[in-house]
């Protein structure tokens, strides 16, 4: 995306090694939230035509121990690097700790202790995934595993549609394949496209980056999520501001980043203060599917327990307790706030809000020197990912998802932002290797050959 830098090669998909593998089904996992048809945990699935069963139950386990024990052994390898990321991501590492610790207030301790450990491992793979790869290959890996899913969301609909198609009433057509639901599959595809067009804008041209756009955008057409759509069109908007950055000096990026958002912030207060008349206009629910009525509820319970929450993961529990008045108000069950401000202020207070706020904007304050030099091929793809996320927590849940993809992304861009900034960071001091015999020998037979050089008289 900028003419400053030769893009670097990128590793053939058919080459990619055994680790880089394992990180790319590991992404597969998380980007379906483990929800592997037939022996998907329950508790992963937003919506599911069939109750669960012993075998839902005894696969979830196996998946997760398999997942988790892989994140282990991958982080292990260079813990010395991942203790000074962490050091480095204050206010992310702080909330994946409050989340471990939100056990001893939770409303089920041991389900948010086995889901917040969890849930700070997945945050170490992210800065495993920063600090191992370079962008080159970390973009490889990424693409491999998106077009595994989409391939793999074809073939299930072909196949099996009762399983790849949505079980929704009225979207008996869309597609969610090897997703949760239409919206997850879209959510994937709109990530997939963000791959293409911010990590690998250099090689566009090439035949492979371009038939791999091509299926994604198709599967995003095909789930049918209008949301997703919409977030794919401001994305691209996005993705042409960063694209005219490039060509621009220092005066110019200078403007654009002041009017941007203060352009996005007049657009949102219009848009929230004639929603109503908009909705009408074109035929839309003014309250967004029961939307504004579960932030209604839920902003009621925030003010019963402001400071630390309900626990992480432990407030929604479908018709047991504080979450059966919400879907008593609703009609149907509610899996999450639909916002994810809100949804970090129901599991960790304003605590939690708090830690995620400073985190995202000490992003935005360290990408800032990067963007005045232009340095815009460096920071698009943390950039995609930190607006990818604003974008969709306005009426879903991303971040706080167990088993969600998008925990990862947001901690791995952090992280790139830091090395990016702080390059230091990366050059980790290691322990000089123990000399081996050959070694020595070789030493000691060139000390004696410059001796005798300079003393040919002691030579014997």
């Amino acid at each position: 995306m900028t003419r400053q830098r030769q893009p670097a090669k990128l590793p053939p998909i058919c080459l990619l090694p055994i680790e880089d593998l394992i990180c790319a089904a590991l992404f597969a996992f998380f980007a379906t939230q483990g929800a592997i048809p037939g022996i998907a945990p329950a508790q992963s699935l937003e919506m599911t035509a069939s109750a669960p069963s012993g075998l839902t139950t005894i696969g979830g386990m196996a998946s997760q121990a398999i997942t988790y024990t892989l994140i282990l052994v991958l982080v292990l390898r260079r813990p010395r690097l991942l203790s000074r990321l962490v050091l480095a991501l204050p206010w992310a590492s702080l909330l994946a700790l409050l989340a471990i610790a939100s056990a001893a207030w939770s409303l089920d301790s041991l389900l948010t202790l086995r889901r917040a450990l969890p849930f700070a491992l997945a945050g170490l793979f992210g800065l495993h995934f920063a600090a191992r790869y370079s962008p080159a290959r970390q973009f490889a890996i990424l693409r491999f595993a998106m077009i595994v899913l989409a391939l793999a969301t074809i073939a299930i609909v072909v196949l099996a549609p009762s399983i790849g198609l949505d079980h929704s009433a009225g979207h008996a057509t869309d597609w969610q394949g090897v997703f949760t639901q239409k919206n997850a599959c879209g959510r994937i595809m709109v990530l997939a496209t963000t791959v293409i067009l911010f990590g690998e804008s250099h090689h566009l041209t090439r035949p492979t980056c371009l038939l791999s756009l091509a299926l994604f955008l198709f599967v995003l057409v095909m789930s049918g999520s209008r949301g997703a759509w919409l977030i794919e069109a401001a994305l691209l908007v996005v993705w042409l501001m960063l694209a005219l950055a490039c060509r621009t000096g220092p005066r110019v990026r200078f403007i654009v980043a002041i009017a941007v958002p203060f352009a996005t912030l007049a657009l949102a207060i219009a848009l929230f203060l004639t929603f109503p008349y908009l909705a009408t206009i074109l035929g839309r629910d003014p309250t967004l599917s029961g939307r504004t009525t579960i932030w209604a509820q839920v902003a009621q319970f925030i003010v019963h327990r402001p400071l630390l929450g309900y626990g992480y993961d432990a407030f929604w529990q479908g018709m047991r307790g504080p979450s059966l008045q919400v879907a008593a108000s609703v009609h149907f069950i509610v899996a999450h706030a639909h916002n994810g401000l809100f949804e970090i202020a129901l599991e960790l207070g304003i605590v939690g809000l708090t830690l995620f706020l400073f985190s995202w904007l000490r992003a935005w304050r360290k990408l800032w020197p990067l963007w005045q030099r232009g340095q815009i091929d460096r920071i698009a793809w943390p950039i995609a990912i930190i607006v990818l996320i604003a974008l969709y927590d306005l009426d879903e849940n991303t971040l706080l998802i167990y088993n969600g993809l998008f925990w990862i992304l947001y901690v791995s861009a952090l992280a790139t932002i830091e090395l990016a900034a702080r390059p230091a960071l990366i050059e980790v001091p290691t322990r000089a290797p123990c000399p081996s015999l050959a070694h020595f020998l070789a030493s000691f037979a060139a000390r004696k050959a410059a001796f005798q050089q300079h003393f040919p008289q002691a030579a014997p």
